[in-house]
């Protein structure tokens, strides 16, 4: 059989049949893959530690490309503080989906910058919705669409209250911008900028709902809905 070994990451892995189970890792080579952990699910499994999401390390694979097999792994981190702060693993699930569906091919940038968010909210003391922002915000820049909330794209002006975005003209103040855009609000534009980054929580959580939002109408991704909805 063929094997390779990947420097990856659990996103998600649910049960197949009565003792495997089905893994999605993302991988700094090669993007999403689709791996069968077989005996796994057993409780005295010797890799099911290796099937569990955040599990980040250096991953053993065989068989063809579409039929991979989990043979062995090593790990580098599990991320494991994550696990008891109940927002903070919510977020963690986020930013995994996230990384998982803009990873059908390689995105080690992004890959990279998921890393660091994690451990900053494992090991750093980040909070959830601080760590979501960035990863939102990394979700944009890696991905070609850098925005910037201190000023307006068009006439280059100061921003200092509400801001409008569009597909088209990226952020502009309300001067600039024509009936299509999605508006946002001072406090939300000014955390973004990086300009007030004291708020509070639930103002934290709007702003991230916006770069959902954002990242929706640039990237064509819709993510984290059962997130932002237990916010509501």
């Amino acid at each position: 059989m063929d094997a390779k070994k990947v420097t990856a990451i659990v996103t998600r892995a649910v049960p197949y049949g009565d003792t495997d189970m089905i893994v999605t890792l993302v991988s700094i080579e090669e993007g999403k893959l689709t791996v069968t952990a077989k005996g796994c699910l057993k409780p005295k499994a010797k890799l099911r530690y290796a099937t569990e999401p955040m599990n980040f390390g250096e991953y053993m694979l065989a068989g063809k490309p579409e039929r991979l097999v989990l043979a062995d792994c090593s790990q580098i981190d599990s991320f494991s503080p994550i696990t008891l702060d109940i927002e903070k693993y919510y977020a963690a699930a986020l930013i995994l989906e996230g990384l998982q569906k803009l990873s059908p091919e390689s995105q080690p940038t992004l890959f990279m910058h998921t890393i660091e968010v994690l451990k900053g909210m494992a090991y750093e003391g980040k909070s959830a919705e601080d760590s979501v922002t960035k990863f939102l915000t990394y979700a944009l820049t890696d991905n070609g669409y850098e925005v910037d909330f201190s000023t307006c794209n068009l006439c280059k002006c100061l921003l200092d209250g509400d801001a409008v975005f569009s597909e088209k003209d990226g952020i502009v103040c309300p001067h600039c911008a024509d009936y299509t855009g999605t508006g946002i609000d001072a406090v939300t534009r000014a955390y973004l900028a990086g300009e007030n980054l004291d708020i509070p929580t639930h103002l934290k959580n709007n702003a991230n709902m916006v770069l959902a939002d954002l990242i929706g109408q640039v990237l064509g991704l819709r993510l984290g809905k059962h997130y932002f909805t237990e916010l509501l």
